[in-house]
């Protein structure tokens, strides 16, 4: 996952999928995806961002900002890794329109409620500075994300 973030006031790019996702319908999510074969972390986080928003940058300029465990209530465990940006050229276009939407600017600090469960703690834990968080979908559901 790559966490965009904006200089001008700290908020972090998100993407609306369509209704039709299988996982996040109508959800926001950050931008990020699933590794491809023999890629590393940082590489996958680059190249999602340039595949979903346009934006390119070498993996260097990632910056690691956390280590998310996710387990959804259908049983999908995910663990994902968040990379943080603060600068790039260019200005950041849906580039997949079959899968999203629209781009959305968030404050991290309070995560609109149509944030998909996994995107929620990952903006949240954030903006608190954690690295690592095990977090479970019923709990965040409950207001009590770990």
């Amino acid at each position: 996952m790559v966490l965009l973030q904006r200089p001008s006031d700290d908020r972090i790019l998100t993407v609306r999928h369509q209704a039709t996702s299988w996982h996040s319908p109508g959800m926001l999510t950050v931008v990020g995806g699933r590794l491809e074969d023999g890629e590393f972390l940082d590489e996958g986080a680059a190249r999602e961002l340039a595949e979903e928003v346009g934006i390119h940058i070498t993996p260097d300029r990632l910056r690691f900002c956390q280590l998310l465990h996710f387990h959804a209530p259908d049983g999908e465990r995910v663990i994902g890794a968040a990379f943080t940006v603060r600068e790039w050229q260019g200005t950041p276009y849906n580039r997949e329109p079959g899968t999203h939407t629209e781009l959305v600017w968030v404050d991290p600090a309070a995560p609109p409620p149509d944030c998909h469960p996994f995107t929620h703690a990952v903006l949240t834990h954030f903006a608190t500075g954690r690295f690592y968080a095990n977090v479970i979908a019923a709990e965040l559901l409950d207001g009590e994300a770990g």
